[in-house]
């Protein structure tokens, strides 16, 4: 299975009204899910980046990402923009849409892997929570803020759907891990999972993971807030 990350800067009429790519009407793909990029910031408000959209995805294949790529309206409008096609390394939890054994999916890959690695953290936000959940985040955007290792981050959400993820470049994946660990990400985790009352363990969240990746190949750049350049992933 191949993964994607598409990331540009489209219309924000155009991204708010965006519909979500549907398995069933795109040949070869498994699984789809986008958003507006929310850039992390130390401040306790919000600044969405209502013009920039991202999309993560999941393939059967290269040649269906291709043509999703050169023939979907969506897949064109995302083309001028970033992307990365990604290996899964490492999984908790389970992607959205997907019924797949994420952890067997994953294997040991991570195991002798090497440079740069791309993580994402996805799932369906509790309305209940909302709160908690906001102020727990903050944390962690400084946390990444400040930590060298981390090479760029966004958050991502889709308001409508209660999509919440975030999308973040690390040197290694052993950057990413320590994170985890660590700091107020390693504290949330000891006080926001409970297994006892969601099956993918967290209480703010329902139906998501945390997932890291080996980057296969990236193109383009992105100029602007939060810019992506194109030495990003240097591969």
């Amino acid at each position: 299975m191949l993964f994607s990350v598409h990331v540009a800067d489209t219309n924000p009429l155009t991204a708010l009204r965006r519909r979500t790519p549907q398995a069933a009407d795109v040949a070869g793909l498994r699984s789809a899910r986008n958003g507006i990029a929310a850039p992390f910031v130390p401040s306790h408000i919000p600044r969405p980046q209502l013009g920039r959209e991202v999309l993560m995805a999941a393939w059967q294949d290269e040649a269906s990402l291709d043509a999703f790529i050169a023939g979907h309206p969506f897949g064109q409008a995302m083309a001028g923009g970033w992307h990365t096609r990604l290996e899964l390394v490492r999984a908790v939890g389970v992607w959205p849409g997907l019924d797949h054994d994420m952890a067997a999916e994953a294997g040991n890959r991570a195991d002798n892997m090497t440079g740069p690695s791309v993580a994402i953290t996805i799932g369906t936000a509790f309305l209940k929570s909302a709160v908690p959940f906001a102020k727990v985040t903050k944390g962690l955007d400084r946390q990444f803020l400040a930590t060298p290792s981390g090479l760029w981050g966004t958050g991502v959400t889709n308001l409508p759907q209660r999509l919440v993820a975030s999308l973040t470049v690390w040197k290694d994946l052993g950057a990413a891990a320590d994170y985890m660990k660590t700091g107020a990400h390693g504290q949330a985790v000891k006080d926001h999972f409970d297994f006892t009352r969601d099956p993918t363990g967290h209480t703010f969240v329902t139906g998501g993971g945390f997932f890291g990746f080996r980057p296969l190949s990236t193109s383009g750049s992105l100029d602007g807030r939060n810019p992506l350049p194109r030495s990003l992933l240097a591969l």
